[in-house]
């Protein structure tokens, strides 16, 4: 039988501009939440004191004490090298390069602090609990404002020589295409990204305010919306393709905003991969559509603690769906 798991975490989803924090109690079976704009500028020592007062916020409001938190894990919304445990230079959260994440948190909460790729986290939820269930050898793709992977190979997150691998979101899919924040052009995040659509459909005179607005919209018959996410699901098509040469995925599970999209993108990564990948006796990888919540990094690193402490959850349940006082984004 499964252990029960014990004690608490705090789960950390820091992005662009935005922060998500929930304090997530398996003795008590509550979960608490809360939300926190962050803005466009990122400076370390402020965002350091944002999460800090988050975290004093989570426990007092959850009402668990400081001596029940086993980890704090913490995803990223960057290239994160867990060697180094530094952000890679970039544009995105650029006030964090070169600090040492993981000590730098550590540090001013006085908790143990786990860092990783949102992406990663992501990932690990899809395969304890969702599409990827199961799969030996496991690509997750996330994509919403920007696109993220994840990969589970022999049961573990497989993170490379420098705890970058599964950068998906950073191969070129077209050398002419748009600029990326990374220096190059036509990376997979600056030409399929919802980002990427946003500004696309701008730019031809059809502006939309969200990726949910361009979905609805296609749906409803929208040809400029439906064109833009079939190209979206053949760069990401493409991009996947490279992906299998090289590691084979059993299993393949799309997630984040974009998956809601359901046919109207992958008709086109099928195309495209089918296309684009050596036919084999076995038959392509399965591809799924995720879990489609705004909340995977929180669960991720709900799964990676049950991991880390050696006990199971083979169903999410209610109480960890439902975070008090606050209701999940879900994609639909």
């Amino acid at each position: 039988a499964l252990v029960a798991a014990g004690g608490a975490l705090i789960a950390i989803d820091l992005g662009h501009q935005r922060l998500h924090g929930s304090v997530i109690s398996f003795d008590t079976e509550t979960r608490v939440d809360e939300v926190v704009d962050l803005g466009r500028e990122h400076d370390a020592q402020a965002d350091v004191s944002t999460v800090a007062a988050l975290v004093e916020r989570l426990l007092e409001a959850s009402g668990v004490p400081r001596s029940s938190i086993l980890r704090v894990c913490v995803g990223l919304h960057a290239p994160y090298e867990s060697v180094s445990r530094t952000i890679s230079p970039s544009a995105i959260l650029p006030g964090w390069e070169g600090l040492d994440v993981e000590a730098v948190l550590s540090d001013r909460l006085q908790l143990p602090v786990v860092v990783d790729n949102d992406a990663n986290f992501a990932a690990l939820a899809e395969w304890t609990w969702g599409a990827g269930r199961g799969a030996r050898e496991f690509l997750y793709v996330k994509s919403s404002n920007g696109i993220g992977s994840g990969l589970v190979l022999g049961g573990q997150v497989y993170r490379g020589g420098n705890g970058m691998a599964g950068e998906l979101g950073h191969v070129v899919v077209d050398v002419r295409g748009a600029l990326c924040n990374c220096g190059n052009r036509g990376c997979l995040s600056a030409v399929a990204s919802g980002r990427a659509l946003l500004l696309e459909l701008a730019a031809a005179g059809a502006p939309r305010e969200t990726l949910q607005q361009v979905i609805a919209d296609a749906r409803a018959g929208d040809l400029a919306c439906r064109r833009i996410l079939a190209e979206a699901g053949r760069h990401i098509g493409l991009g996947l393709a490279h992906a299998v040469k090289l590691i084979a995925p059993s299993t393949i599970v799309l997630g984040g905003e974009l998956a809601a999209a359901g046919p109207l993108v992958f008709d086109s990564i099928r195309s495209e991969l089918a296309a684009n990948t050596q036919q084999t006796i076995s038959g392509p990888p399965r591809l799924e559509q995720g879990i489609l919540r705004g909340d995977m990094c929180i669960l991720g690193c709900t799964a990676s603690v049950l991991a880390e402490i050696g006990t199971g959850m083979s169903e999410l349940p209610q109480w960890m769906l439902s975070p008090s006082g606050r209701r999940v984004k879900e994609y639909s």
